[in-house]
């Protein structure tokens, strides 16, 4: 079976790839073949968690079954503000509903967390509102 993977590489790094499997009397095969073959093997079964997460974002692992994510708190700020207004805004539908009323008590209670670290305006806002509406 003959399959063929077509790459960009820099020319300088391309001519000493050349010039060494010349000098080793190698395929280029012999060399590529077991170097993709490790590499998939130690990445194919590893999420990158860091590709979902913002910049500056750390991850800590604390057992292989528990992931502690710790955010950046402009980007945990923009989160909860986002979710306060989708609650609020259910509930402005639904005023006679214990669930959403629950919900956006639970969000609110996260939020004044988070604005007793921040002092954000926009967030204490945010706040005064779902507490005009419960």
């Amino acid at each position: 079976m003959k399959v063929s993977k077509y790459f960009k590489i820099p020319e300088e790094l391309k001519r000493r790839f050349e010039w060494l499997l010349d000098y080793f009397h190698l395929s280029a095969t012999d060399v590529l073949t077991p170097m993709v073959q490790k590499w998939v093997e130690e990445n194919e079964k590893q999420a990158k968690i860091e590709s979902f997460l913002p910049s500056g974002s750390t991850v800590n692992i604390f057992q292989p079954t528990q992931v502690n994510v710790s955010i950046d708190q402009k980007f945990e700020i923009s989160l909860i503000k986002q979710d306060l207004e989708a609650a609020l805004n259910l509930a402005s539908r639904n005023p006679d509903d214990w669930q959403f009323q629950r919900d956006l008590l639970k969000k609110a209670v996260k939020a004044s967390r988070l604005f007793k670290l921040n002092r954000d305006p926009e967030l204490e806002a945010l706040i005064r509102r779902v507490e005009e509406t419960l």
